[in-house]
């Protein structure tokens, strides 16, 4: 065989070894990857104190062999310093609908937040990954500094429907919440959802409500401000900023250069993580007490068994409130469609004044009631 003849017969050879690979723009092989997109479910927050929830199994699915191998899977946590192997190749292909693999983790019992990686590999293919992420909470300790800049005395004050105790400042002719109100209902009657949809984060952001939920949710003797009781916190900010400013008189307008007063620079797990974004115009002293932070505010989806499910994203953005009155041009035989609320935007010294469904928007509630 001369010479050209057998390097033919090698090229021949070597293009049949790399078929159905791609060829990048330099000409290297590339792998071809294995089909579909890994998918796993995470509880995104975990209280410490509930050890029952610190053990997580978590079920992988949507990766496939393109010529029906088998597939290989690993996980790698991110406080752990090797690999888990789940599944081999040797254990060929996935057979059912049920999971690709599956494996439980115990989490620290420390606050931070931790990954979980999963890949899927199979010889010859490039893999497939996917990465969650869950933060570790504590109801007493992941909110830091919400007392910074507050030189007054706060109250407290019960919940007798489920124990809970509620910091309470005067300010003004009212006494406020000086927290988010995280009351859940009755199993018969729940209300409001926690961030993100998950339990841990009740009792450290509050719940978010509905307006049809809310003008019911405040204790007893307690009530959902209406808007001349924002009328009333507006004035009494006023004064305590030494503003020079007229009076606020309009209880639908937007009052400026009162909410720093209202804000705190609190710090969410970490002292290097500060909840409200640095803005020059925002002179946040929370010398009101009222320890404002931007939980943000969800959009509500019907999720299983008929109960809402929020859509979230606007956390470090937004802090939003209800009011309690309701907005007349919605106003309709089967109630109001839309209520007012008061909301701070981040970059924007400015308490402003929106309008939301009352069905499917949900915000933080402060309850208030009149001082003695």
């Amino acid at each position: 065989m001369s010479r050209n003849i057998r390097l033919l017969a090698f090229a021949a050879m070597a293009a049949l070894a790399v078929a159905g690979c791609k060829k990048d723009e330099e000409g290297d092989v590339v792998l071809p990857s294995l089909n579909g997109r890994l998918s796993f479910d995470v509880e995104p927050y975990l209280s410490i104190k509930d050890k029952g929830s610190l053990k997580q199994t978590f079920n992988v699915s949507g990766a496939y062999h393109p010529e029906g191998g088998g597939i290989g899977v690993y996980w790698r946590a991110s406080w752990k310093d090797e690999n888990d192997t789940t599944r081999l190749e040797s254990d060929g292909p996935v057979s059912g609908d049920g999971p690709l693999s599956s494996v439980t983790y115990t989490f620290p019992e420390e606050l931070g937040t931790y990954s979980v990686l999963c890949t899927a590999f199979a010889s010859g293919y490039y893999s497939l990954s996917a990465t969650r992420y869950v933060t570790m909470v504590d109801e007493e300790n992941s909110l830091i500094d919400m007392g910074l800049g507050f030189e007054g005395t706060y109250t407290e004050e019960p919940d007798s429907r489920d124990g809970k105790t509620y910091r309470t400042v005067k300010v003004g002719n009212l006494m406020w919440f000086a927290e988010n109100l995280a009351y859940s209902g009755t199993a018969e009657e729940p209300c409001g959802i926690p961030f993100e949809n998950s339990e841990a984060m009740s009792d450290i952001f509050g719940r978010y409500y509905t307006w049809d939920e809310a003008v019911n949710a405040c204790p007893d003797g307690w009530r959902l401000p209406d808007d001349s009781d924002w009328l009333d916190l507006a004035n009494a900010l006023l004064e305590m900023t030494a503003s020079e400013q007229d009076p606020f008189t309009d209880a639908t307008a937007e009052y400026k250069d009162i909410v720093g007063a209202m804000m705190v620079d609190a710090k969410f797990n970490t002292e290097d993580n500060p909840m409200w974004r640095y803005w020059k115009d925002m002179n946040i002293s929370n010398v009101s007490g009222l320890a404002v932070i931007p939980c943000g505010f969800a959009d509500l989806i019907e999720g299983e068994d008929n109960r809402d499910t929020g859509i979230f994203g606007t956390e470090n953005l937004f802090a939003a409130f209800w009011s309690g009155t309701g907005n007349e041009e919605y106003n309709t035989a089967d109630g109001y469609g839309q209520a007012h609320f008061r909301y701070i935007y981040w970059d924007e010294p400015i308490l402003h004044l929106g309008s939301a469904s009352t069905s499917s928007f949900a915000a933080n509630v402060r309850c208030v009631k009149d001082a003695q």
